[in-house]
């Protein structure tokens, strides 16, 4: 089932035979640029999602539990924008400091194109929908293994998002070295956005910090440049540790306490699972 889902991303990626004039710029981007198919793609995975037994929209409705902390919540965002900005403008040379303190911007205005954005809206869709099937295939197969169930899906899904990216290798000329460290990299994002979705049960939460995420890197490179560069310097690994490490480590901690309630009360609901007990119990409803 896996294998069919990573199928699915090949599939509905930019898809060449929707051959629409470069005259009309806007629709033209959108549908050489993947957009319309990722699109397909979330739809598919709603009714896959019904098909399997769970929950059809993969936003849920907001319903404060008990166990919510609006701190918690706060702080997942702060993360979550900490780790999009240290991705987005960390800047590493032969120095070791640069990998902790230094960051610069190249935003450029002749980025600011159509193929920029749309070329980012597309990865932020079909990107985070194919891994929230993935969420769903894991939290399905391990659905009565209440304690291993949730960190099976986040670490599992997450390091299944990097390795995703081991196709890049050649993309503009990306290096294989460089390739290798994006898939490790990005696999403390997939952690963070995982834990993300699944606190806030909102799917739409990891699309946009994923689709920022990809919009920075298209505004100072160009969205048809090479995604990643790595130098082998002692920093550059440095750099690579703190962009899983720290997530990990934050998102071991949203695995106890009211924290891992409330996305435990998510999963049950996202699985349709009548006999929990958060969905027999009278909540307050916002």
């Amino acid at each position: 089932m896996l294998l069919a889902v990573y199928f699915l991303d090949q599939q509905y990626g930019p898809d060449v035979s929707l051959r629409i004039s470069r005259n009309l710029r806007f629709l033209h981007s959108v549908t050489g640029q993947g957009v319309i198919a990722a699109l397909a793609l979330l739809i598919i995975a709603c009714f896959l999602g019904k098909a399997w037994g769970c929950h059809f929209n993969p936003n849920l409705k907001f319903i404060k539990s008990r166990n919510f902390q609006i701190s918690t919540f706060i702080l997942l965002l702060a993360f979550a924008t900490l780790d999009l900005f240290y991705n987005a403008f960390s800047v590493t040379d032969k120095q070791i400091w640069t990998a902790f303190f230094y960051f610069s911007s190249d935003i450029q205005a002749k980025y600011f194109t159509l193929p920029s954005l749309t070329s980012a809206i597309e990865p932020g869709i079909l990107e985070e929908t194919e891994r929230y099937l993935m969420i769903l295939i894991f939290l399905t197969g391990f659905k009565y293994a209440r304690k291993w169930r949730l960190p099976i899906a986040v670490y599992a899904s997450g390091i299944l998002f990097g390795l995703s990216h081991a196709g890049n290798v050649g993309w503009n000329g990306e290096t294989f070295s460089a390739t290798i460290a994006q898939v490790i990299g990005v696999m403390g994002s997939g952690f963070l956005w995982a834990a993300l979705y699944l606190y806030t049960g909102k799917l739409w939460l990891p699309m946009f910090y994923h689709f920022l995420m990809d919009y920075l890197a298209n505004l100072q490179s160009g969205w048809n440049s090479a995604g990643w560069t790595f130098s082998g310097y002692a920093s550059d690994y440095i750099q690579e540790i703190l962009m899983v490490g720290v997530p990990l480590v934050f998102t071991i901690w949203m695995m106890y306490g009211k924290r891992r309630a409330v996305i435990e009360e998510n999963v049950d609901r996202l699985l349709n699972l009548k006999d929990s007990k958060f969905i027999n119990k009278k909540v307050s409803r916002n």
